[in-house]
This record gives C-alpha cells, sequence and structure tokens, in this order.
C-alpha cells in the first residue's frame, strides 16, 4: 500500500493551497518541480530508486517540501544507506511547519516521525584504534574513501554491509582488513601498524639523515640512493654491455644469413653457366646467347652483394659481442670504486670498429 500512495501523495502537494515558502516560486517552477516530483515518485514505485533520488532532489532544489524529503529518506533505506536515511529523516521531523501547511505536509512529517524510530536500531557502529601509531602520520580509508582523523578511536555510525579498511603507514606497504557489520552491530577493530624504518640523524644534527634498516617488521634493506653517480655508471655500463652483446649476436646472425644467401646465388650462377657450356675450350656455346650471360651476370653480381653485405654484418657483429661481453664481464667481476672513472665501449664508424675506453 505504501508504494501504490506515493505518486498521488507526492503530486498532491501542487493540488492544495502552497504555503508561504512554495508562492515565492514562479509557476515555471512549480510545474517543474511538480513533474519532477512525480517522475521520482513513479520511479521509487518501479524500484529505481537511485533514479528516485536523483529526481526528487532536483524537484526539492527548485521547490521544497518534506514530501520530497520523504520518499528520498525511503528510497536511501531501501539502498541500505540508513545513516544518510536518518539524516534526512531528522530533516523533516526538526522542520517547523506553519498552522497553514497543506495536510500532505503533516502527513510526511508524522510518518517521517514514525519510520525515523525503525532507522536507529539497524544502524550499525564502527571504532577503527590504530595501535602503535602515535605521533605518526598515517592515511587511513574505508572502502577507498579517506577516514577522518578524528573519525580515529572513537565509535562512528556506519551503514550495514562488507568493509575494507586500509592502513598506509608512511615507508611500509599498505595493511589491508575486512569485516561485516549486520544490522545494529557494534564492532571495534584493532589494527596493530609496524613501526617506520627509523632514519639516521644527519651530520649536521638536523635529523634529515640517509634512512637505515631497523630490521623492525617491514622494513627494508638500504639501498644505494638511485641518483648516486656510482650507480648510474654500474647500470649504464652493464645495460651498455648487454645492448652490444644482443646488438652483435644479431650482426652475426644477419651476417650469416647473407654469407649463405651469397653462397647460394653464386651456385646458381655456376649452375647456370655450366648447363650452357658457357665456359667452353671453343668460347661461347651455342646455347649461352646474350640472355643467359645477362643472368649469369646478374646472379654473380648478387652473390657478391650478399657476400660482402654477409662480410661487414659479421666482423660488425663479432665486434660488437666481444664488446659487450667485456663489457658485462668487467661490471660483474669488478668492485664498486666511487672515485673510479674507468670506462670501455665498443664503437662502429664507416673507416672501422674497434673497443675504446678509459683507465
Amino acid at each position: 500500500m505504501l508504494l501504490r500512495r506515493c505518486v498521488p501523495f507526492t503530486a498532491a502537494l501542487f493540488l492544495l493551497l502552497p504555503t508561504g515558502e512554495v508562492r515565492a516560486q514562479s509557476d515555471q517552477d512549480r510545474a517543474a518541480a511538480r513533474s519532477l516530483a512525480t517522475q521520482g515518485a513513479e520511479a521509487f514505485t518501479s524500484g529505481r530508486f537511485e533514479e528516485s533520488i536523483d529526481l526528487l532532489g532536483r524537484a526539492e532544489a527548485v521547490v521544497h517540501a518534506p514530501t520530497h524529503l520523504l520518499l528520498i529518506a525511503r528510497a536511501q533505506m531501501r539502498l541500505g544507506r540508513l545513516v544518510a536515511a536518518k539524516e534526512t529523516y531528522l530533516r523533516i521531523v526538526r522542520e517547523e511547519l506553519p498552522p497553514t501547511a497543506p495536510s500532505p505536509f503533516k502527513k510526511a512529517q508524522q510518518d517521517a516521525r514514525e519510520e525515523l524510530t525503525a532507522v536507529d536500531p539497524r544502524i550499525a557502529s564502527l571504532r577503527i584504534a590504530l595501535e602503535g601509531a602515535a605521533g605518526r602520520k598515517i592515511v587511513v580509508k574505508l572502502n577507498g574513501q579517506p577516514v577522518a582523523e578524528a573519525l580515529l578511536g572513537v565509535h562512528r555510525p556506519i551503514d550495514p554491509g562488507n568493509y575494507v579498511v586500509t592502513v598506509v603507514p608512511p615507508g611500509l606497504s599498505p595493511i589491508e582488513q575486512a569485516l561485516t557489520l549486520g544490522d545494529g552491530e557494534r564492532k571495534e577493530l584493532k589494527i596493530p601498524v609496524p613501526e617506520s624504518p627509523a632514519m639516521a640523524p644527519s651530520p649536521d644534527g638536523s635529523g634529515q639523515g640517509q634512512g637505515t634498516w631497523s630490521g623492525g617488521p617491514g622494513a627494508v634493506p638500504p639501498v644505494d640512493p638511485p641518483g648516486s653517480p656510482e650507480r648510474k655508471t654500474n647500470v649504464l655500463m652493464l645495460g651498455g654491455g648487454i645492448a652490444a652483446a644482443a646488438l652483435g649476436l644479431g650482426g652475426i646472425v644477419v651476417g650469416s644469413v647473407f654469407l649463405a644467401k651469397g653462397g647460394a646465388t653464386q651456385q646458381e650462377a655456376n649452375d647456370l653457366s655450366e648447363a650452357n657450356r658457357c665456359e667452353s675450350p671453343n668460347g661461347v656455346g651455342a646455347s649461352c646467347g646474350p640472355l643467359v650471360q645477362n643472368r649469369i651476370k646478374r646472379l654473380d653480381a648478387d652473390a657478391a652483394s650478399h657476400q660482402t653485405t654477409g662480410t661487414v654484418n659479421l666482423i660488425t657483429g663479432g665486434v660488437l659481442l666481444a664488446g659487450g661481453a667485456t663489457l658485462i664481464v668487467l661490471e660483474l667481476t669488478s668492485k664498486p670504486e666511487p672515485s673510479s672513472s674507468a670506462w670501455i665501449a665498443p664503437y662502429v664508424t664507416p673507416t672501422g670498429l674497434g673497443v675504446r675506453g678509459a683507465f
């Protein structure tokens, strides 16, 4: 019966003598609000509660009416948003209606007062307590939404449902804990927070020194600063060696392919010449005409080109592979020396190949 009464109940607002607040609106505003309220009530009746809240909220923004708020509160209840529904009911109950207010307004206020008594027992309560977090700036999230620091350590009203609490201590990985709250359930969640990595004091005593490993839970061993010259040099040398070795290996493969192709082409030319007796003791054979000779010449030229390309790639690939392997071996076997400026790298120019460096 409640759902069937929603549409006429809301629409009846504008069929009665308006209050002073409604009277201040224009006829166009009142007509628009009436249409929105009717659509919102129909959406509520059809179970489209999100849409109902949106439409009724728009109507309320144009013309205030307790009947709008009552349907909004009921839609919030259907969606399980009990905390929001309670606040909406309280707005209706706390409003002072004038004696001349339409009867639907007064009825909406009375219904809100009765329905409010059924909301409170269903609202759950949660207390999030962080252990070991004194004096530390720790981010806490509830289903991805930040929790205000003032709400930590105290019970807060919350809708029943499933939640994930995420605690992000500085310098440590996030800590997640899931929980489920039933209707009216009161729960306390205690989350131990590990100590953050200790900070070594700086030489000037300012306390802004480099981090050191405390060895506590969640702490990680220190590593060289990413921007240090020694670390950059090591990474560049090792990466350059691997890249050079990879290019060299590729050059050797390509060179081998071209040499094989050149040999096959040359063999084809030789077979064609022999088949047509182009090299007979008495000169050109009867069947070795100009077309065959041109074909043999093209094959000879292609074979020579392939062999040249293959040879160059083999030499270049060999040098790059040797240089890259040298870099990798030097880097893996050498001890880090901050003051050292030794380096080695292969080079390829139009006039030569080789390896260069400084020690």
